[in-house]
């Protein structure tokens, strides 16, 4: 992930974190989906990605998604289609980072952002991951 999206993150997701706690106390953690540091999404469907992978444009706006499946695991787009998309994940079981290696269609962000969203089986093998040095 581009190191400005993810301190763009990192400063815009505390706040955000504890209000989402307080107001998930008691309820379950469903993923969100949090789009270009502006808007975030409880429980994001299908047609929430799809529109936010779309919209992306690194002409325009931060051009960044991250889904955030709980609050332990991430998976972060950075990029538009037109430009390319760069992925990164976050396994905070193991406390490692991997990014995607290759050239992504929107299509295959959509494909892996909602199995990852799942938690689907295999979701790791839709694209080939190396382990980032941090």
């Amino acid at each position: 992930m581009n190191p400005y999206f993810r301190h763009f993150r990192d400063a815009s997701a505390g706040p955000l974190l504890g209000a989402d706690k307080e107001a998930m106390a008691g309820v379950g953690v469903q993923p969100t989906l949090e789009i270009a540091g502006q808007r975030r999404v409880p429980g994001p469907t299908d047609a929430h990605i799809r529109e936010a992978v779309l919209s992306l444009d690194a002409t325009t706006t931060y051009a960044f998604l991250i889904l955030d499946r709980d609050a332990r695991h991430s998976l972060e787009v950075s990029g538009d289609a037109r430009e390319g998309f760069e992925l990164e994940h976050y396994d905070g079981k193991s406390g490692r980072r991997y990014r995607a290696v290759g050239d992504f269609s929107a299509e295959q962000v959509i494909a892996l952002l909602v199995a990852y969203r799942d938690a689907a089986a295999g979701w790791q093998n839709l694209m080939p991951w190396e382990e980032l040095d941090e």
